[in-house]
């Protein structure tokens, strides 16, 4: 929609832009007040119309940049949570390890203690 704005208003403004130099030729041509008036009206109207797409295409631009933010920022917070989420699962995985380890060391004295007892 952007690109097809852009090029909308390009069109326009070349249209502007030759409709003046045609002007101008036919003025020196000799042009009757009339066609002068009617001429100067349409290239009002489309000067009207540029600047209506113009806008248009502000309006369009700072809601792209709006939106950009926005995924910008989602962006982050979704690094932000996947970093989170990995700290957390080594946190777990090295608890789980600490556990484990706690639990051999207490078979592992059970069974010292087992062996000297009937040693």
């Amino acid at each position: 929609m952007q690109v097809d704005l852009e090029r909308a208003i390009a069109t326009l403004d070349q249209e502007i832009y030759s409709m003046r130099e045609r002007l101008e030729q036919r003025q020196l041509d000799g042009l009757s007040i009339t066609e002068l008036l009617k001429a100067e009206e349409h290239i009002s109207y489309l000067e009207r119309q540029l600047q209506g797409q113009q806008n248009q295409l502000i309006q369009i631009n700072t809601q792209l940049s709006s939106h950009q933010d926005a995924l910008a920022t989602k962006v982050k917070e979704e690094k932000t949570w996947q970093s989170i989420k990995e700290t957390r699962k080594e946190e777990f995985h090295r608890d789980l390890q600490i556990i484990e380890q706690n639990e051999l060391d207490d078979l592992n004295t059970v069974r010292a203690y087992m062996l000297a007892r009937n040693g």
